[in-house]
């Protein structure tokens, strides 16, 4: 009897190392898997940085020619935002006051 309890018990060892040994293995499969996707991601995102520089240098080169090109127009378009912004500032400052 006592025979069939130690062997009963090393089958039951046995079986729980092997669980414990595809456990093992499966966490080393998710995070080699979970690095793979981080590294992805981080190499997506240094491109989108890069494509983000590349395409503020353009428009500020866009915006300097036309600026050379037709300067008093420039001036004009710039006169007329930031009077816009303004009025749109003193109508939102009075609006706010109105309401408390």
């Amino acid at each position: 009897m006592e025979e069939n309890d130690k062997s009963s018990l090393l089958g039951k060892a046995r079986h729980i190392g092997e669980r414990l040994m595809e456990a093992g293995s499966e966490v080393s499969r998710l995070k080699t898997e979970a690095s793979q996707a981080v590294e992805d991601r981080m190499v997506a995102a240094r491109r989108f940085a890069r494509r983000g520089r590349a395409v503020t240098e353009d428009l500020i080169e866009d915006a300097a020619h036309h600026i050379k090109h037709e300067p008093l127009r420039s001036v004009t378009v710039s006169f007329a935002i930031g009077f816009a912004l303004g009025v749109l500032a003193v109508w939102l400052a009075t609006h706010h006051r109105g309401v408390d």
